[in-house]
């Protein structure tokens, strides 16, 4: 009697160990070619061209062979993290230096700009924000205020992107010369430009840009020669190409 005991519970753990791994077997993970993933176990379909998931007992979800990419048996391994930084919503910073080129007579002058902005991503594709910077030119100082509009067109390593940014300014001229008086010196529009790749890193990514900066000035002022006062009235649109590199996290 003890020998029949002990095959009966033999041949069922037998069983049972074959049932459990067919089970294991036939838990899947389809990847569709829409970009979607559906896991559960393979179940026989009733219809040649579908495969059939069951997800438990009470949910089942039929897929067209031609709508699959692939099948992967048993659990998909964990996917690894990205080893470079992707935006998150939320806070938006960026820091950046650069160069303008050229002045309004053609010649190749060098003159720095200095500019951060901080707002905030909708997305890893846009951003907003709120800027404020120093750009020195031949003979004006200009301190620019403007909203900020940024936008990534493909998440890679390194990603292109375009920007623009447009507001006002405040102006002052480089140095104050003998004999001149100002009576009055403006700012107006602010207008910059253009695009460039942003190298992605674990946290955080550096950005170069390539653009057109555009700044309207207004100046009144008076000297006097030897024929007496003059009163000169000047308004200027500053345009320069721009190379900046910066830093946004």
């Amino acid at each position: 009697m003890k020998r029949i005991l002990l095959l009966c519970c033999t041949i069922s753990l037998g069983v049972s160990g074959l049932l459990l791994a067919q089970d294991k077997h036939s838990e899947v993970t389809v990847f569709l070619k829409n970009g979607r993933k559906v896991s559960g176990r393979m179940l026989p379909s009733l219809h040649e061209s579908f495969i059939t998931i069951e997800h438990d007992s009470l949910s089942r979800t039929n897929l067209a062979y031609h709508t699959v990419k692939k099948i992967h048996f048993g659990r998909v391994p964990a996917e690894k993290p990205k080893a470079y930084f992707k935006r998150e919503r939320g806070f938006f910073h960026l820091s950046e230096i650069g160069l303008h080129v050229g002045d309004n007579n053609y010649n190749g002058n060098l003159t720095p700009t200095i500019h951060t902005v901080n707002g905030y991503a909708f997305s890893p594709y846009l951003m907003t924000g709120l800027g404020i910077g120093l750009d020195r030119h031949v003979s004006v100082n200009s301190l620019p205020l403007y909203a900020s509009v940024r936008g990534i067109i493909l998440h890679r390593k390194v990603s292109p992107f375009y920007f623009g940014n447009i507001g006002g300014s405040w102006v002052r001229p480089t140095s104050d010369s003998p004999g001149i008086n100002y009576e009055k010196t403006q700012g107006g529009l602010y207008l910059h430009t253009g695009i460039g790749y942003q190298i992605n890193v674990a946290k955080s990514a550096f950005v170069l840009t390539a653009g057109y900066k555009q700044q309207q000035t207004e100046f009144v002022y008076t000297f006097e020669d030897w024929q007496g006062e003059n009163r000169i009235e000047e308004n200027r649109t500053i345009r320069r190409f721009v190379i900046t590199f910066g830093y946004t996290l």
